[in-house]
Protein backbone atom coordinates (compact mmCIF):
# COMPACT_ATOMS: atom_id res chain seq x y z
CA UNK A 1 0.00 0.00 0.00
CA UNK A 2 1.42 3.35 -1.06
CA UNK A 3 2.03 6.03 1.53
CA UNK A 4 -0.03 9.21 1.45
CA UNK A 5 1.70 12.58 1.49
CA UNK A 6 0.43 15.47 3.62
CA UNK A 7 1.35 19.12 3.16
CA UNK A 8 1.34 20.54 6.70
CA UNK A 9 1.30 24.32 7.21
CA UNK A 10 1.86 25.42 10.82
CA UNK A 11 3.99 28.23 12.26
CA UNK A 12 4.15 26.75 15.77
CA UNK A 13 7.35 24.76 15.23
CA UNK A 14 7.14 22.75 18.45
CA UNK A 15 3.58 21.64 17.70
CA UNK A 16 4.46 20.98 14.07
CA UNK A 17 7.29 18.66 15.13
CA UNK A 18 5.03 16.70 17.48
CA UNK A 19 2.24 16.34 14.90
CA UNK A 20 4.68 15.47 12.10
CA UNK A 21 6.34 12.77 14.19
CA UNK A 22 3.00 11.27 15.22
CA UNK A 23 1.63 11.15 11.66
CA UNK A 24 4.94 9.83 10.31
CA UNK A 25 4.80 7.02 12.86
CA UNK A 26 1.38 6.12 11.44
CA UNK A 27 2.57 5.81 7.86
CA UNK A 28 2.18 9.31 6.43
CA UNK A 29 4.84 11.30 4.60
CA UNK A 30 4.79 14.83 6.04
CA UNK A 31 6.13 17.94 4.35
CA UNK A 32 5.99 20.83 6.80
CA UNK A 33 6.11 24.57 6.04
CA UNK A 34 5.76 27.41 8.52
CA UNK A 35 4.83 29.85 5.74
CA UNK A 36 1.71 29.82 3.59
CA UNK A 37 3.59 31.50 0.76
CA UNK A 38 6.23 28.79 0.61
CA UNK A 39 3.61 26.06 0.92
CA UNK A 40 1.57 27.48 -1.98
CA UNK A 41 4.70 27.58 -4.13
CA UNK A 42 5.36 23.92 -3.33
CA UNK A 43 1.73 22.97 -4.01
CA UNK A 44 1.92 24.56 -7.46
CA UNK A 45 4.35 21.87 -8.62
CA UNK A 46 3.64 18.83 -6.43
CA UNK A 47 0.45 16.89 -5.78
CA UNK A 48 -0.54 16.01 -2.20
CA UNK A 49 -3.14 13.60 -0.81
CA UNK A 50 -4.20 16.04 1.92
CA UNK A 51 -3.35 19.51 3.23
CA UNK A 52 -3.42 20.32 6.95
CA UNK A 53 -3.64 24.08 7.33
CA UNK A 54 -3.46 26.34 10.39
CA UNK A 55 -5.55 29.53 10.06
CA UNK A 56 -3.37 31.70 12.30
CA UNK A 57 -0.10 32.04 10.38
CA UNK A 58 1.35 35.21 11.89
CA UNK A 59 0.93 38.00 9.35
CA UNK A 60 -0.67 35.64 6.79
CA UNK A 61 -4.41 34.99 6.51
CA UNK A 62 -5.04 31.25 6.51
CA UNK A 63 -8.26 31.70 4.56
CA UNK A 64 -6.37 33.47 1.76
CA UNK A 65 -3.76 30.72 1.82
CA UNK A 66 -6.62 28.22 1.47
CA UNK A 67 -7.86 29.96 -1.67
CA UNK A 68 -4.40 29.93 -3.24
CA UNK A 69 -3.96 26.25 -2.43
CA UNK A 70 -7.31 25.41 -4.04
CA UNK A 71 -6.21 27.23 -7.18
CA UNK A 72 -3.05 25.13 -7.24
CA UNK A 73 -4.70 21.72 -6.79
CA UNK A 74 -7.99 20.06 -5.87
CA UNK A 75 -6.76 18.39 -2.69
CA UNK A 76 -8.75 17.84 0.53
CA UNK A 77 -7.92 20.51 3.11
CA UNK A 78 -8.43 20.31 6.88
CA UNK A 79 -8.26 23.49 8.94
CA UNK A 80 -6.62 23.12 12.35
CA UNK A 81 -6.62 26.23 14.50
CA UNK A 82 -6.56 27.51 18.06
CA UNK A 83 -9.27 30.04 17.26
CA UNK A 84 -12.57 29.38 19.04
CA UNK A 85 -14.68 31.69 16.85
CA UNK A 86 -17.82 30.16 15.38
CA UNK A 87 -17.53 32.71 12.57
CA UNK A 88 -14.15 31.24 11.58
CA UNK A 89 -15.67 27.74 11.62
CA UNK A 90 -18.51 28.84 9.34
CA UNK A 91 -16.13 30.71 7.05
CA UNK A 92 -13.96 27.63 6.70
CA UNK A 93 -16.94 25.45 5.75
CA UNK A 94 -18.29 28.03 3.34
CA UNK A 95 -14.92 28.19 1.59
CA UNK A 96 -15.09 24.44 1.07
CA UNK A 97 -12.80 22.99 3.73
CA UNK A 98 -13.22 19.23 4.18
CA UNK A 99 -12.96 19.41 7.97
CA UNK A 100 -12.26 21.90 10.76
CA UNK A 101 -10.49 21.03 14.01
CA UNK A 102 -10.00 23.30 17.00
CA UNK A 103 -6.73 22.98 18.93
CA UNK A 104 -5.86 21.39 21.21
CA UNK A 105 -6.99 18.20 19.47
CA UNK A 106 -6.28 14.63 20.47
CA UNK A 107 -3.67 13.05 18.17
CA UNK A 108 -5.88 9.98 17.72
CA UNK A 109 -8.83 12.16 16.68
CA UNK A 110 -6.64 14.09 14.25
CA UNK A 111 -5.42 10.82 12.75
CA UNK A 112 -8.98 9.51 12.45
CA UNK A 113 -10.16 12.69 10.72
CA UNK A 114 -7.24 12.56 8.28
CA UNK A 115 -7.84 8.88 7.53
CA UNK A 116 -11.54 9.51 6.97
CA UNK A 117 -10.99 12.55 4.74
CA UNK A 118 -8.50 10.76 2.51
CA UNK A 119 -10.71 7.67 2.33
CA UNK A 120 -13.70 9.76 1.24
CA UNK A 121 -11.62 11.65 -1.28
CA UNK A 122 -10.34 8.47 -2.91
CA UNK A 123 -13.81 6.92 -2.91
CA UNK A 124 -15.50 9.75 -4.81
CA UNK A 125 -12.82 10.66 -7.33
CA UNK A 126 -13.72 8.10 -10.01
CA UNK A 127 -17.45 8.94 -10.00
CA UNK A 128 -17.93 12.40 -8.51
CA UNK A 129 -18.52 14.34 -11.72
CA UNK A 130 -21.76 15.59 -13.21
CA UNK A 131 -22.08 13.59 -16.44
CA UNK A 132 -24.67 15.83 -18.08
CA UNK A 133 -27.37 18.34 -17.26
CA UNK A 134 -29.80 15.66 -16.06
CA UNK A 135 -27.61 13.11 -14.28
CA UNK A 136 -25.70 14.00 -11.12
CA UNK A 137 -23.39 11.54 -9.37
CA UNK A 138 -21.37 11.79 -6.18
CA UNK A 139 -19.81 8.45 -5.32
CA UNK A 140 -22.61 6.19 -4.09
CA UNK A 141 -25.35 8.77 -4.77
CA UNK A 142 -26.88 9.25 -8.23
CA UNK A 143 -29.71 11.60 -9.21
CA UNK A 144 -31.70 11.76 -12.44
CA UNK A 145 -33.47 15.10 -12.59
CA UNK A 146 -35.66 14.18 -15.60
CA UNK A 147 -36.99 10.87 -14.30
CA UNK A 148 -36.94 12.35 -10.79
CA UNK A 149 -35.19 9.34 -9.30
CA UNK A 150 -32.36 9.06 -6.81
CA UNK A 151 -30.28 6.03 -5.86
CA UNK A 152 -27.92 5.36 -2.96
CA UNK A 153 -25.60 2.37 -3.38
CA UNK A 154 -27.77 1.45 -6.40
CA UNK A 155 -30.87 1.23 -4.19
CA UNK A 156 -33.80 3.55 -5.03
CA UNK A 157 -34.56 6.27 -2.48
CA UNK A 158 -38.20 6.75 -1.55
CA UNK A 159 -38.32 10.55 -1.49
CA UNK A 160 -41.27 12.88 -1.41
CA UNK A 161 -41.45 15.53 -4.11
CA UNK A 162 -40.34 18.20 -1.62
CA UNK A 163 -37.41 16.08 -0.37
CA UNK A 164 -36.30 15.44 -3.95
CA UNK A 165 -36.40 19.17 -4.74
CA UNK A 166 -34.25 19.93 -1.70
CA UNK A 167 -31.78 17.20 -2.67
CA UNK A 168 -31.46 18.62 -6.20
CA UNK A 169 -30.98 22.17 -4.95
CA UNK A 170 -28.25 21.10 -2.56
CA UNK A 171 -26.49 18.71 -4.97
CA UNK A 172 -26.41 21.26 -7.78
CA UNK A 173 -24.63 23.65 -5.39
CA UNK A 174 -22.33 21.01 -3.88
CA UNK A 175 -19.72 22.48 -1.57
CA UNK A 176 -21.52 25.82 -1.38
CA UNK A 177 -23.82 27.27 1.25
CA UNK A 178 -27.51 27.11 0.33
CA UNK A 179 -29.53 29.35 2.61
CA UNK A 180 -32.80 28.38 4.24
CA UNK A 181 -34.37 31.24 2.26
CA UNK A 182 -33.23 29.69 -1.03
CA UNK A 183 -34.52 26.25 -0.08
CA UNK A 184 -37.82 27.68 1.12
CA UNK A 185 -38.33 29.66 -2.09
CA UNK A 186 -37.23 26.75 -4.31
CA UNK A 187 -39.46 24.08 -2.74
CA UNK A 188 -42.41 26.02 -1.34
CA UNK A 189 -42.50 28.87 -3.83
CA UNK A 190 -42.55 31.85 -1.51
CA UNK A 191 -40.12 33.83 0.62
CA UNK A 192 -39.06 32.48 3.98
CA UNK A 193 -40.94 34.16 6.84
CA UNK A 194 -38.11 33.67 9.31
CA UNK A 195 -40.13 31.40 11.58
CA UNK A 196 -41.27 28.29 9.69
CA UNK A 197 -39.40 25.08 10.52
CA UNK A 198 -40.70 23.30 7.41
CA UNK A 199 -37.31 23.14 5.71
CA UNK A 200 -35.59 21.91 8.88
CA UNK A 201 -38.11 19.07 9.16
CA UNK A 202 -37.67 18.06 5.54
CA UNK A 203 -33.89 18.17 5.85
CA UNK A 204 -34.12 15.92 8.92
CA UNK A 205 -36.25 13.36 7.07
CA UNK A 206 -34.02 13.53 4.00
CA UNK A 207 -30.93 12.89 6.14
CA UNK A 208 -32.51 9.74 7.59
CA UNK A 209 -33.17 8.40 4.11
CA UNK A 210 -29.60 9.21 3.08
CA UNK A 211 -28.11 7.53 6.15
CA UNK A 212 -26.82 10.87 7.39
CA UNK A 213 -27.84 10.59 11.04
CA UNK A 214 -24.43 11.15 12.66
CA UNK A 215 -23.99 14.15 14.95
CA UNK A 216 -22.92 16.41 13.43
CA UNK A 217 -24.25 15.36 10.01
CA UNK A 218 -21.59 14.68 7.37
CA UNK A 219 -23.47 14.63 4.06
CA UNK A 220 -25.75 17.64 4.51
CA UNK A 221 -23.84 19.94 6.85
CA UNK A 222 -25.72 22.49 8.95
CA UNK A 223 -24.30 26.01 9.09
CA UNK A 224 -26.15 27.38 12.09
CA UNK A 225 -28.23 30.46 11.37
CA UNK A 226 -27.39 30.37 7.67
CA UNK A 227 -28.38 27.17 5.88
CA UNK A 228 -26.87 23.93 4.61
CA UNK A 229 -23.91 22.64 2.61
CA UNK A 230 -24.03 19.44 0.52
CA UNK A 231 -20.64 17.78 1.05
CA UNK A 232 -19.36 16.28 -2.24
CA UNK A 233 -16.67 14.28 -0.38
CA UNK A 234 -19.04 12.37 1.91
CA UNK A 235 -20.50 9.85 -0.56
CA UNK A 236 -18.17 6.88 -0.32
Amino acid sequence: MSQHTILYIEDDLKLAQLVSNYLSNHGYIIEHFDSGCHACYQASSKKYDLILLDIGLGSEDGFEVFKELKQAQDTPIIFMTARQSQVDHITGLELGADDYLTKPVSPSILLARINNTIRRSLAVKPTSTTHNAHNIRFGSLSINTIQREAYLYSQPLELTSAEFEILIQLAQSAGQLVSRDQLFDGTIGRKYDGQSRTIDGRISRLRKKLGDEAVPAQKIVTVWGKGYIFSPQAWG
